[in-house]
């Protein structure tokens, strides 16, 4: 395991699409650094699922864990995450789909600004390719699989590009299960200490989202 300090639980939602499942999962035995815990939610029972995730588990014990919801939800995943951010085992916490892709040194580059910034970061930002058009204010449609570069607003942060402080992540929950439930739960982070927020951004790209 790494000396970091700092622990990221990574929590992350899923429903079928077991095939992109293992590649996201792979991409956390992959990366460079392990200070990482994993938790993988499925939406309602799947036994396929339950048996790709046990294998997982049997490699890193310490480090991920797995269930299924007794019915499912069908919200985007969202009362899946609200569930999950009352039980955040780390100081932070990194919400995610099961279907996106983190690049190996992740973790190292995550590392590297927490150590540098420090420990009263309460938001770390990154980059990311994503995968749906976008409409910017001005000018022509951005296609899908474009880097986006992230910034601290509606419509330009998506739930898997940043980690939050856990107790922050903690007390907003994740009370909006509409599509824009990502921006309503980076706004309520916000609320809490409004203009004191301290948040940081790493000008990489650490994750493909699918």
């Amino acid at each position: 395991m790494s000396n970091n300090k700092f622990t990221i639980h990574v929590i992350s939602v899923a429903f079928e699409r077991l095939g992109e499942l293992k590649v996201f999962v792979q991409s956390w035995l992959n990366q460079t650094e392990n200070n990482w815990k994993l938790t993988v939610i499925h939406d309602g029972k799947n036994d396929k699922f339950n048996e790709i995730m046990e294998d997982y588990k049997k490699q890193r014990p310490d480090q991920i864990e797995y269930y299924s919801t007794e019915k499912r939800y069908n919200d985007y995943g969202h009362s899946l995450r609200d569930q999950a951010l009352k039980k955040i085992k780390g100081e932070y916490v990194l919400l995610s789909n099961c279907d996106n892709y983190f690049v190996p040194k992740a973790m190292k580059y995550i590392n590297e600004a927490l150590s540098h910034i420090g420990s009263d970061l309460d938001v770390l930002m990154f980059n990311m390719v994503h995968s749906h058009q976008r409409k910017p204010n001005e000018g022509k449609p951005i296609p899908s699989y474009s880097p986006l570069n992230v910034e601290y607003a509606r419509n330009a942060i998506d739930v898997s590009s940043a980690i939050v402080k856990k107790e922050l992540a903690e007390q907003v929950g994740f009370r909006d299960k509409t599509f824009a439930g990502d921006a309503t739960y980076f706004e309520d982070i916000y609320k809490i200490k409004k203009n004191e927020t301290k948040i940081g951004k790493i000008a990489r790209i650490l994750l493909i989202h699918n």
